[in-house]
């Protein structure tokens, strides 16, 4: 009998050894598979990232040819560098990136690495090839550049502005098939130089080489026709579902305040009549003598000075009440419809006046402001916010730059946020700042 009880303890020490080899070899696997599938996750995480900075530098301009490519394998190689995780620093068995051009504008980045099996080894499993893919896609974006041209832009400041504006559009070029973009310039007259569409750097640069600086500031109109469909501006996606929106983007530029505006006026008995009005200065401390004509920087000859119903001078019927204060001979009026409008009252020294009042003080003495001159840049800026507001509240995104001392809580109130807003001190440095935009662009574009 005691001979059999020992034959049996015996057993049980073989069995125990037997468990813990195999004990030991389910603890190296757990060890080695973690390993794996935390090398797994951080190959995926560095192709991602690679793809990504492929994709929002599909088409920058610095890079040459297929360097978008390379970028993304760099970024990936980066994020996942050589030994990372025990892996083979180098060999065939090292970390590699290759990326790929796809089609709809998609970045591929492929990896593959292998992970030792340390542990893993003692039942004959030396190493684990592990593989990963990340793909990004650049959005389809429309974007409206809307620059001043106005008369304090000549010289240096606008060949920087043509500079900064070309360096800004040529960041799209490879896929100007897919995204779209348009010219918007303005002084007392607007102009969409180059409406919204496809495949258009070249005529872009063209404009932008023709613009010359003269004229007023009159940004309130710039940025309605930036955001009117009919005029070759931003496309209208009130109706479009937000996943199927393509996103869009406003770029103001401006080196002033608003010093002009558009509106309908009466001349001479001539009903609605398209003109511009605008003032002297930033802050507007004279009127000009004439309305200017809304497409270009002339004059008609129609006095805004002269305020009130529109109608002819006297003699005659339906002649106008208003005569002028200079000699008391009777002129022409001018009626602004905007005084009708709640949010343009002009309200000076308790009386408010309307589209039919006659002889708005136009000069102030030197304790005194001059209402008619104040109001058209009162006036001028007030449209320019509202008009940005309207952009805004159609999901339209509006970066501004302002150049040397404009009114910076003006481009606020334009802008889409503190992240939208640029000032530049010196136009040496616009480019830069258009540059950071486009880039900025890009990646909000990347999914």
């Amino acid at each position: 009998m005691n001979t059999t009880i020992k034959n049996q303890k015996g057993a049980v020490l073989i069995i125990f050894a037997l468990l813990l080899i195999v004990l030991l070899g389910f603890t190296a696997l757990a060890v080695d598979v973690g390993r794996w599938y935390t090398t797994r996750s951080e190959l995926s995480k560095s192709v991602d990232a690679g793809a990504i900075a492929g994709a929002k530098n599909i088409s920058n301009p610095y890079l040459g040819e297929d360097g978008h490519l390379r970028l993304a394998e760099e970024v990936a190689r980066e994020n996942f560098s050589a030994g990372y995780l025990m892996t083979p620093d180098s060999g065939e068995r090292s970390a590699t990136f290759t990326a790929y051009a796809d089609e709809d504008h998609r970045i591929r980045v492929e990896g593959t690495v292998s992970s030792p099996g340390n542990l893993a080894g003692l039942f004959g499993v030396d190493w684990v090839a592990t593989s990963a893919m990340g793909v990004a896609k650049k959005n389809e974006v429309e974007i409206m550049l809307v620059l001043d041209r106005s008369g304090s832009m000549d010289g240096t400041p606008m060949n920087d502005l043509k500079k900064a504006a070309r360096s800004f559009v040529s960041f799209f070029e490879e896929t100007q098939d897919q995204d779209k973009m348009g010219l918007v310039s303005f002084a007392t007259s607007v102009k969409v130089d180059v409406p919204l569409g496809n495949n258009y750097v070249s005529s872009m640069t063209s404009k932008i080489n023709a613009m010359d600086a003269v004229g007023a500031t009159n940004a309130e109109d710039s940025l309605s026709q930036a955001g009117n469909p009919a005029k070759g501006g931003l496309t209208d996606q009130s109706g479009v579902p937000g996943n199927k929106r393509v996103q869009q983007f406003v770029i103001f530029f401006s080196d002033g305040n608003p010093t002009a505006f558009r509106g309908k006026f009466k001349y001479n008995g001539t009903d609605n009549i398209d003109a511009v009005v605008c003032g002297t200065g930033n802050d507007c401390g004279t009127v000009y003598t004439k309305l200017g004509k809304p497409e270009r920087e002339e004059w008609l000859s129609y006095n805004p000075r002269f305020t009130g119903d529109g109608k002819p001078k006297p003699p005659g019927t339906g002649t106008s009440k208003c005569t002028t204060r200079y000699g008391g001979s009777y002129v022409n009026t001018t009626k602004w419809y905007v005084l009708d409008d709640p949010d343009y009252r002009l309200t000076y020294r308790g009386t408010t006046y309307n589209s039919e009042s006659c002889f708005i003080p136009t000069v102030g003495s030197s304790n005194t402001t001059a209402p008619l001159s104040t109001y058209i840049c009162t006036t001028a800026r007030g449209m320019a916010v509202e008009h940005a507001q309207e952009l805004k509240d159609n999901n339209v995104k509006i970066y501004t730059i302002g150049l040397g001392n404009i009114d910076r809580d003006f481009l606020s109130q334009i802008a889409s946020g503190p992240s939208f807003e640029f000032y530049a001190p010196t136009s040496g440095e616009l480019q830069a700042i258009f540059n950071k935009i486009a880039k900025d662009i890009k990646l909000r574009l990347v999914q």
